[in-house]
């Protein structure tokens, strides 16, 4: 043994002799104290969309506001659970109604969508775009965390950065700063340029993700599948089933927004059921989710601040408890059947190899970074 391996070893027999003997501890009686949660927190995933929003990305936007409930349904499958956050980044050029435009990290997927419904692809003069301002705004104005998560920027567009401004951007800066904060880069190329593709290539290597190329038009034509109709109709009963709770304010918050979601073009509104079928809640302060003791709480609380929700305001207290009841086994019905329905959806689906669709290759490069977080697919 040597003197290094040796030493310890002596300190602690010494320390065994040595010491003196303590008293006995009366036991104390079993703690009252609330045990703290085994259950690990949900692996955090946060992605910045940088998403060129010139007028010759009007397919890529426009497939991706149908698309973008069905990317954090599929990124939610991961098991465990993802934590999910998604930021949009839109860009443009100087002398177009903005350069940049940045929406926060948020898990709301209302608000997501909300934010991307409001892109639209217009402006763009000459080819190259302000891709380093984008890139520097993805990096410095996203709120990413600190703690262990799988941070990703997709940069999504189809022309190479302006590399004539002497602005102080430099998007090989601003990707390694990206890295040196744990962020990693991909890069979408929409259509065949060949100098873009150079740039592209460039940043994923750089950022230490992936190069892929998908066509001018973002390979997401409409899908039509026999459970669409359904589905779309699905969402709207789905969102049915919610009884806000909260302040009247809050109330009808939830309401204007479950109102959107109900009204949502069939597109978009039966990718928004299939995820919503196995989101973890439907709203804030959804009083069919709560438990039954909370449930009497709120529903007190209400009562006292004339704010109990409109479906409860006439009923008892007995009667509003089997109101939420038939609710909560309503919502299951419908949540059962979409996922029924949407297996359905992606066996047609698959039939079509949709392989270089802008979804399929986001969920495939997160899925595969996911998997050194420790998240299963």
């Amino acid at each position: 043994m040597t003197t290094t391996a040796l030493f310890p070893a002596m300190v602690l027999l010494a320390a065994s002799v040595t010491a003196p003997s303590q008293p006995a501890v009366p036991k104390s009686k079993p703690s009252t104290a609330p045990k703290a949660s085994l259950v690990a927190p949900a692996p955090r995933v946060e992605v910045a969309f940088v998403l060129d929003t010139t007028g010759s990305m009007s397919g890529l936007i426009e497939g991706a506001k149908r698309r973008i409930w069905s990317i954090a349904r599929r990124i939610g499958e991961g098991r465990p659970r993802p934590d999910l956050r998604i930021a949009l980044v839109g860009y443009r050029d100087k002398g177009d109604v903005y350069v940049t435009r940045v929406h926060d990290l948020t898990a709301d997927m209302d608000e997501v969508y909300k934010h991307l419904s409001e892109f639209r692809a217009d402006g763009g003069g000459d080819f190259p775009e302000h891709v380093s301002a984008a890139l520097a705004d993805a990096v410095d104005r996203v709120s990413w965390s600190k703690g262990p998560a799988l941070r990703m920027i997709f940069l999504v567009g189809d022309a190479p950065p302006h590399l004539d401004y002497q602005d102080g951007f430099d998007f090989r800066r601003h990707v390694r700063e990206a890295r040196q904060r744990g962020i990693v880069v991909e890069t979408v190329q929409c259509g065949p340029n060949g100098a873009t593709e150079q740039v592209w290539r460039e940043i994923a290597s750089l950022g230490e993700g992936h190069y892929a190329q998908i066509d001018a038009q973002g390979g997401m034509p409409v899908r039509v599948t026999a459970a669409d109709a359904e589905l779309a109709r699905l969402n709207a009963e789905l969102s049915s089933t919610v009884v806000a709770g909260g302040s009247r304010a809050e109330q009808a918050a939830a309401k204007t927004r479950l109102d959107s979601r109900a009204a949502m073009p069939a597109p978009m509104a039966l990718e928004a059921a299939s995820y919503f079928a196995e989101a973890g809640r439907l709203a804030d302060k959804d009083l069919v989710d709560m438990p039954v003791v909370a449930q009497k709480e709120e529903l007190k609380k209400a009562r006292a601040n004339a704010a109990a929700p409109a479906p409860l305001r006439e009923k008892t207290d007995d009667e509003a408890l089997a109101y939420l009841k038939e609710q909560k086994e309503k919502r299951e019905r419908i949540q059962s059947r979409i996922v029924e329905l949407q297996k359905q959806r992606d066996a047609e689906l698959a039939k079509t190899g949709e392989k270089d669709a802008f979804d399929e290759k986001v969920v495939d490069a997160l899925r595969q970074k996911a998997a050194e977080q420790g998240i299963k697919y």
